[in-house]
């Protein structure tokens, strides 16, 4: 899990120069707390139905690359929440809002993906009703 996001997958959303305007150390330390917190971010939103550990775990081509994207998108945003608040870029906030509306709709189940699932002994999802009293018919 803490390689599941490499180095390269920044290439495609963010330009060098803004990441190291968001984080200076050469250490990327803020960026891999920030990548840290959208992994649990996405956990919170859909580990109840879907299998976080084998999903974090893939490595290479075998990442689902849309929740590379999201994982991005998220991190990103928290950067700039915390080095300028106020001057986050609009197309940063848009991101971030698609992608938790995305992780909602995906954790309740009203959007399909192809993410494993949680084996069904293991899966918390849905609601179950159980009763002491059985059930009483009253038709007459």
């Amino acid at each position: 899990m803490a390689n599941f996001i490499q180095e390269s997958d920044y290439e495609v959303q963010a330009r060098s120069e803004i990441l190291r305007l968001l984080d200076n150390t050469d250490e990327r330390s803020a960026i891999l707390k920030a990548e840290k917190f959208a992994i649990s971010q996405i956990r919170k939103y859909i580990g109840g139905r879907y299998d976080c550990n084998t999903l974090f775990s893939a490595a290479g081509d075998k990442r689902d690359d849309y929740i590379i994207m999201i994982t991005i998108d998220l991190a990103i945003y928290h950067l700039w929440s915390k080095k300028a608040p106020k001057q986050t870029p609009e197309h940063r906030k848009i991101r971030y809002d698609d992608a938790l509306a995305w992780l909602t709709s995906v954790g309740s189940g009203e959007t399909p993906t192809d993410l494993p699932q949680l084996p069904t002994d293991e899966y918390k999802g849905d609601v179950r009703i159980y009763s002491l009293y059985k059930p009483n018919n009253n038709k007459y």
